[in-house]
């Protein structure tokens, strides 16, 4: 969610679309236009102008194939965020107002865990590194190739076959340092927290004997892949996605737990309902927002022009000296704090959450 902190702290008001943007039938266009005539014409019974209207129009109706959902939010005529959906959102929302509603892409955003995903052979290997944002970083070498001749052993006997397997095994042992060397940068540098390593068997075996400890303690392979012409991408793809996506999962199931155990505390990091909640937000110690209902039953809150300005009561904040002042939906301005201030937010079914909301505090 802190990669939504620029666009939180946008100018609104904001019209904020989660939509069915399937696109895997014949008449799947004619259907997206349907749909989102209806749409258009709910935001603009809510105030919306035609400029963001329009902005948003031509991005819908840019087609995604396959099976999925879209995830929009713009303000003033402009896109500020067009999010593909793995799958169509179970209640399509159209909403116009003065904060944008981002709590819904908690659920949705692509996991943000730092990794590098290497195919290697013995001549080389691709590589490729995602930041903490899931996207690919800048830095990537997309080839490393060492030297490929000779690489691949021969039948017969005699001092000059010999001679030819040291080199093969010399070869091979040089280019899987090179291999590893790019990797261990990579890993260093984008701090990743998983390495995802693929290929021929014994290259994979090259290139593990020569990582740094750093790199071997995230490694994790996965059998069946290659570079070889018409290798399978999409299964290795598939195989790094779930791989990641499970990772991320982990770190969310040790949130709760984290959440729970300093819940039991009496002195513990962990507070719950909705009063305690925002007032850790608006003094930035959240470092994991814990929600439990996504409408956080219609509740509503008290912010400023800074999205941290949280309190339950207008003059508890007009008290702190915050002029501009208006009263929003918590599952509006709670999403945005959380954003802005950097925390993690984590939808969780913990039984029993006070008012169905939690916050895990970073001290």
């Amino acid at each position: 969610m802190s990669s939504l902190g620029e666009l939180v702290r946008q100018r609104g008001p904001f019209a904020s679309v989660y939509l069915d943007a399937s696109h895997d039938t014949e008449d799947a266009a004619k259907a997206m236009e349907l749909r989102w005539r209806g749409v258009r014409e709910d935001l603009a019974r809510q105030g919306a102008d035609d400029a963001t209207l329009d902005a948003l129009q031509e991005a819908v109706l840019t087609p995604v194939p396959g099976k999925s959902g879209r995830a929009l939010i713009a303000a003033h005529g402009t896109l500020l965020l067009d999010r593909v959906l793995p799958r169509p959102p179970a209640v399509e929302t159209a909403r116009w107002s003065d904060l944008p509603h981002v709590l819904p892409l908690a659920t949705w955003m692509e996991p943000a865990v730092p990794h590098v995903v290497v195919l290697v052979d013995r001549a080389g290997a691709d590589l490729h590194g995602y930041d903490g944002r899931g996207e690919r970083t800048g830095e990537v070498h997309d080839e490393v190739r060492g030297e490929e001749h000779p690489l691949h052993k021969v039948r017969g006997g005699g001092w000059s076959h010999r001679r030819m397997q040291n080199a093969v095994e010399e070869n091979a042992k040089r280019n899987a340092a090179l291999v590893a060397e790019e990797v261990d940068r990579l890993v260093t540098g984008l701090d990743a927290r998983l390495l995802v390593l693929g290929g021929e068997v014994q290259a994979r075996a090259e290139v593990r004997e020569q990582l740094s400890p750093r790199c071997r303690d995230v490694l994790v392979e996965v059998e069946g892949a290659t570079l070889a012409e018409g290798a399978d991408d999409a299964a290795f793809d598939h195989a790094v996605q779930s791989l990641v996506a499970q990772y991320q999962f982990d770190l969310d199931n040790d949130v709760v737990e984290e959440f729970t155990a300093e819940a039991g505390r009496p002195d513990g990091r962990a507070v719950q309902g909705l009063a305690p909640v925002v007032a850790a937000l608006r003094e930035a110690k959240v470092a994991a927002l814990l929600v439990t209902d996504p409408a956080l039953g219609d509740r509503t809150v008290w912010s400023g022009d800074d999205p941290a300005q949280l309190a339950l009561r207008e003059q508890e904040l007009r008290g702190l000296g915050v002029e501009h002042v208006g009263e929003h939906r918590a599952d509006e301005a709670l999403g945005t704090a959380a954003a802005a201030t950097g925390a993690q937010v984590v939808v969780t079914e913990v039984a029993g959450l006070r008012e169905g909301v939690g916050a895990l505090l970073r001290y």
